[in-house]
């Protein structure tokens, strides 16, 4: 007779099981059952900015699919900060068939070195016309001729001072593109479930926008312009709130992005990533910390109950139930992310994410020192 249930250990493990469920059914469930905003008619005036250094080849590829959005009223501005390759041409090319509507602002000095790219964010801010501004990388695509439109939609609603949008990366072959795909959904079903839950505590500033004079209000990058990354999360972090903030998923919102082609220049990214969660506001770094050891707990715990609790597969048998649980959440997840492809590799994945890259660059982001970097 089995007399599992006399062990702790046993009871240990259901705990870790509890939490599993609250994080999956009551905040991760967010993303999966939400609606996307569809387009409602709004064309308030936008700026769209983009901040580049050495950006030739991409934007090339840009330009043209920003300078045919199907929006009423929007400006461009390309920010080109220092550039050393050919990008000057290639904006000079481009604005003389396309002024006004595309705007070029060119820093040849960099008064605040330190600052990385928030120096050349602002410059671009600061030369937009529109009261709505909207952020994008040089080496991101949108993904619909209605980008434009479908993230500025939720400012319909006038107390909309922030649209947080996604911004997946391109899918290519190998463990390492496969990695990348996992980290950017995790990352994005935290953010953007907190964010529904009316707790937003970070955005992407591959595909972001804000209201100009919330910007300038709350002294833009000033708080953390010493940090080298943080124009997206801080920016944020700081400045977002239960009602001022919307979440836009719709298909034709989404700005695609190139991943990184070797693991070093991957690793470098999230090293820059992690540092900046320590400036985060306490009540996100705890939420954070919370489903980070919840997910140790539980994977512990069935290791303790597959080694001391007899019989062995009880530990398994829970594990296969929490990845039930995990891939019921994460696909349609997942779908609405238009990345459904790879859900049947999210038990795995995790494993590895949780056990070995939360950890180890965690530990790199708490103890690495600030470094000027664009």
């Amino acid at each position: 007779m089995f007399e599992f249930y006399l062990n702790p250990v046993f009871w240990v493990l259901c705990t870790a099981f509890l939490l599993q469920l609250h994080i999956y059914l009551f905040i991760f469930r967010r993303l999966a059952i939400h609606k996307p905003v569809e387009n409602n008619g709004y064309t308030g005036p936008v700026s769209v900015v983009v901040a580049a250094k050495n950006e030739e080849d991409t934007l090339r590829e840009l330009l043209p699919l920003l300078l045919n959005q199907n929006y009423p009223e929007y400006e461009i501005i390309i920010v080109n900060d220092q550039s050393e390759d050919e990008t000057k041409y290639v904006l000079e090319e481009f604005e003389s068939v396309y002024a006004p509507q595309l705007k070029v602002v060119t820093i040849t000095d960099h008064i605040y070195e330190f600052s990385g790219k928030k120096f050349a964010l602002t410059l671009g801010i600061k030369a937009a016309q529109h009261p709505i501004i909207l952020l994008t990388d040089a080496d991101c695509k949108p993904l619909s001729e209605n980008w434009i439109s479908a993230m500025a939609s939720p400012y319909k609603n006038k107390d909309t001072q922030i649209v947080l949008g996604f911004s997946p990366y391109q899918k290519k072959g190998g463990l390492l593109n496969a990695f990348i795909q996992y980290d950017t959904f995790y990352t994005a079903i935290q953010y953007l479930s907190f964010a529904l839950g009316n707790n937003p505590y970070m955005g992407v500033g591959r595909n972001l926008s804000y209201r100009k004079d919330l910007f300038f209000k709350s002294k833009g990058f000033a708080p953390f312009l010493k940090v080298n990354s943080g124009d997206d999360d801080l920016f944020v972090n700081h400045n977002a709130t239960a009602t001022n903030t919307a979440v836009q998923l719709h298909p034709e919102s989404f700005t695609l992005s190139q991943p990184k082609k070797s693991w070093m220049a991957w690793f470098h990214q999230k090293k820059r990533h992690m540092r900046t969660g320590k400036l985060y506001k306490a009540k996100h770094k705890n939420a954070l910390a919370y489903i980070f050891f919840s997910n140790w707990f539980f994977y512990l715990a069935v290791l303790a109950t597959c080694l001391l609790v007899k019989p062995f597969w009880i530990g398994l048998a829970i594990l296969g139930l929490r990845m039930l649980l995990q891939t019921a959440v994460s696909a349609p997840a997942l779908k609405r992310l238009q990345m459904q492809g790879m859900w049947p590799f999210v038990p795995f994945l995790d494993l590895v994410y949780q056990l070995i890259y939360m950890p180890v660059f965690g530990i790199i982001g708490m103890f690495s020192k600030k470094k000027s970097s664009w």
